[in-house]
């Protein structure tokens, strides 16, 4: 197969596994008043962890129990069940593209942090960029005390906790494959969730007068019914969309699948506008213009300097 088609499905692949994780996405908020995110993360996690031994059975792939990076994975899941329940408040809770255009700042985050513990070069151009694409963050969020929306933060701060795994994930893929250090999250989030959720509940953070609190903490439900439906289709979803994410970085050139991944945006104003109504502001769409190319020129960049540090993994 030529470059050129090799690259061509990618984008075909890396379009279907982003509009994926937007019904996913749509999912979660349906849920978001009666289930607890913590939960939604455990029935993603046993899907998850299912759907992915089936694959990777078929495939003929070993699967792999064991880890080079105990610690580091232990870590990394923390950092990703803590950051991506923050981003499902800020889905139940503000407009649908505004949260995802502030989760986009995560190759930003990459951008920092490989600085300092990857030592990897990044020249004058990418830290511009950086605080260019931060711009369009405070063009959005607005930070006025007397009416700033703290659910804005819980984007960036996942993109952050994101972020932090990923440069994780570069310190262990030499040994750990990307498929068995998927294994290896969804295991341990089956772990974590329940312990993070009885955490909560004996410190007290159950709290229906607080939606954040109320999201993340309330009681799990396993009834029979259709809100245990449609936690098994986002794990199904999520599921889904890693293989088609994961094989579009596996057959095309990184710089060329991640712009694509923004197609993620247009599917939330989408939904946002038709599903709930949500009118998006102007001064709201230049924030999000600027993230969007502060992030394609991070990616070029990478390309340029021969670096894959925002752009060898999926950025969901």
């Amino acid at each position: 197969m030529s470059k050129l088609s090799d690259n061509t499905l990618s984008i075909v692949c890396i379009l279907i596994g982003m509009t994926i994780f937007s019904l996913q996405d749509v999912l979660i908020r349906i849920l978001s008043d009666e289930i607890s995110a913590f939960q939604i993360l455990f029935i993603r996690s046993i899907v998850g962890t299912s759907l992915l031994c089936i694959y990777l059975k078929y495939m003929k792939i070993p699967i792999i129990f064991s880890s080079y990076y105990p610690m580091l994975t232990i870590l990394r899941t923390i950092l990703f069940l803590l950051g991506f329940a923050l981003f499902y408040v800020a889905l139940a809770n503000m407009p649908f593209a505004i949260a995802t255009s502030l989760f986009f700042t995560s190759p930003f985050f990459v951008t920092v942090l490989s600085k300092f513990f990857l030592k990897e070069d990044i020249g004058i151009r990418r830290w511009l960029t950086v605080g260019f694409g931060f711009i369009g963050v405070i063009i959005i969020v607005d930070p006025n005390l007397k009416g700033f929306n703290y659910y804005m933060l819980m984007p960036v701060l996942c993109a952050l906790a994101y972020a932090s795994a990923m440069i994780m994930i570069k310190k262990t893929s030499d040994k750990d494959s990307v498929y068995s250090q998927t294994f290896h999250f969804y295991l341990m989030a089956m772990i974590l969730c329940p312990i993070f959720s009885l955490i909560g509940i004996s410190l007290g953070f159950q709290n229906i007068d607080n939606r954040a609190m109320d999201f993340m903490f309330r009681s799990w439900d396993f009834s029979l019914n259709n809100n245990m439906l449609i936690m098994i289709l986002i794990g199904t979803t999520a599921a889904v969309a890693f293989v088609f994410t994961l094989n579009a970085y596996r057959l095309g050139k990184p710089f060329i699948v991640a712009p694509f991944e923004y197609i993620l945006l247009v599917w939330a104003i989408i939904y946002g506008r038709l599903i709930w109504g949500e009118v998006i502001t102007f001064r709201s769409y230049v924030g999000i213009a600027i993230i969007v190319v502060g992030g394609i020129y991070i990616f070029y960049r990478e390309k340029i300097n021969e670096q894959n540090l925002s752009i060898d993994k999926p950025l969901r």
